[in-house]
């Protein structure tokens, strides 16, 4: 959940159990590479600005972390784990890698398959869970300007867009400072009116456009910590996989460490 930070579960909080479909533009970016940013024809540049191909930024974060042996380890990981449906993971199959793998509070592993599951059809892709797991990383850096942070700030806005309409109410801007308070231990001011003071500064929807250009000129400051996990995963299965016995492969039938 947004308040999930690098130091503990006690900054974990309460997210949406089901999010509703995506919007179009958002659910289905990686197929809208030929349009420039991603998006798909009818959908507002104003709105929707700086908004990229999940699938172009994924493969440019890759490179830009260096990230190709995170990324090969975790898609033969759900190469091991698709049972259902080849190539894909079910909620079910991705909690049980989250169980196997600790690397984030129990309560919050449905969240992120809801909020990886870009299309909301029930499975994650191989792009949705490199680029999910990728994104919510604590390793990751949040620098607005490269792949890797214009992909965390994707999924940060559409966690927060929690009825999926494509822009931030005011009272999901509230929540976000809420939770950026809590994560910098800070007093609570009243988050709704700092929020509808920012809001206010913009013309039109609260949509992507405003909220990265928010985050750019620190008018909303404090988004590095949001939307993290507690460890890395690609970590997590490499120091599992380095306390199994000699000669005993990691494998989906292997019975998960006790919680």
């Amino acid at each position: 959940a947004p308040g999930w930070g690098r130091h503990g579960s006690q900054q974990c909080h309460r997210a949406p159990s089901r999010p509703e479909a995506a919007p179009r533009s958002a659910a289905m970016a990686s197929s809208a590479g030929a349009h420039g940013q991603g998006l798909l024809d009818g959908y507002s540049k104003e709105q929707w600005g700086p908004w990229k191909s999940f699938g172009l930024l994924l493969q440019q974060a890759i490179l830009e972390l260096g990230w190709q042996e995170s990324a090969a380890g975790l898609a033969a990981l759900l190469k091991d784990y698709a049972r259902s449906r080849e190539g894909h993971l079910s909620r079910d199959e991705f909690v049980t890698i989250m169980q196997r793998y600790p690397c984030c509070n129990a309560a919050y592993r449905t969240v992120f398959f809801d909020l990886f599951d870009r299309n909301q059809d029930g499975y994650l892709s191989e792009s949705d869970f490199l680029g999910g797991v990728l994104a919510v990383s604590p390793l990751t850096p949040h620098k607005l300007e490269s792949p890797s942070g214009q992909l965390r700030m994707q999924f940060i806005f559409l966690y927060y867009d929690a009825n999926r309409n494509g822009r931030l109410e005011v009272e999901e801007v509230a929540k976000m400072i809420e939770h950026i308070q809590q994560l910098r231990g800070q007093p609570h001011s009243d988050a709704m009116v700092d929020a509808t003071a920012l809001v206010s500064l913009y013309s039109g929807p609260f949509g992507f456009a405003a909220f990265y250009d928010a985050a750019q000129k620190r008018m909303l400051n404090g988004t590095a910590p949001l939307l993290r996990t507690q460890q890395d995963l690609p970590e997590a299965v490499k120091q599992r996989q380095a306390a199994l016995p000699p000669g005993q492969p990691p494998s989906a039938t292997t019975q998960p460490a006790t919680q």
